[in-house]
């Protein structure tokens, strides 16, 4: 006798990431801290990496054409992307006497943008429970929405932060100055 693998997932499934993708959010940009660039880009791989998982969870509750996912997912993100730009054009990013550290300013703007793109998602779902895969798609473009800002504000910010570095070494310091202004 095989058994037939159960698709029954729990709503409250999907509001782990949320807590979890929250807390890393909250604990990130509410303040100004020293980053390597190392850890800034392992944030963005995290929260791709929960996105993905609540995705599939919600495929599992209520599956979504492939193509719709896809191009939900690419539409969310072209319409994060120039968000993400503006955000990081806006940060406060300067180096560390420590190479490959960084200074990168708080940004609450973030945190309230990757919230939202989740409130809206779940909205969305209450809103249109009867539209199966169209609720799914436009759940999914949402969070793509906040990834795609997200990635887009860190290459900003970390060409930012070489083109900082690059103009410190351009430019040592005279005799009898020193490097922090």
């Amino acid at each position: 006798m095989q058994m037939q693998p159960t698709t029954n997932v729990p709503a409250w499934v999907q509001f782990v990431p949320l807590a979890i993708v929250a807390i890393i959010l909250i604990f990130r940009f509410v303040r100004p801290q020293r980053i390597s660039v190392t850890r800034m880009w392992i944030q963005p791989i995290i929260l791709v990496v929960l996105t993905g998982w609540v995705i599939y969870a919600s495929e599992m509750l209520n599956p979504a054409p492939i193509w719709e996912i896809v191009v939900a997912l690419i539409v969310g993100a072209i319409a994060g992307a120039p968000l993400g730009i503006l955000r990081g054009m806006h940060t406060d990013v300067r180096p560390t006497d420590r190479p490959g550290v960084m200074y990168l300013g708080s940004s609450w703007i973030t945190i309230a943008i990757f919230i939202a793109a989740f409130g809206l998602r779940t909205v969305v779902r209450w809103a249109m429970p009867h539209r199966g895969s169209l609720s799914s798609s436009v759940g999914d473009g949402l969070l793509a929405f906040a990834i795609g800002f997200i990635v887009a504000s860190y290459v900003v910010i970390f060409r930012k932060y070489e083109a900082e570095v690059a103009g410190r070494l351009a430019s040592p310091p005279a005799p009898g100055e020193s490097q922090e202004a």
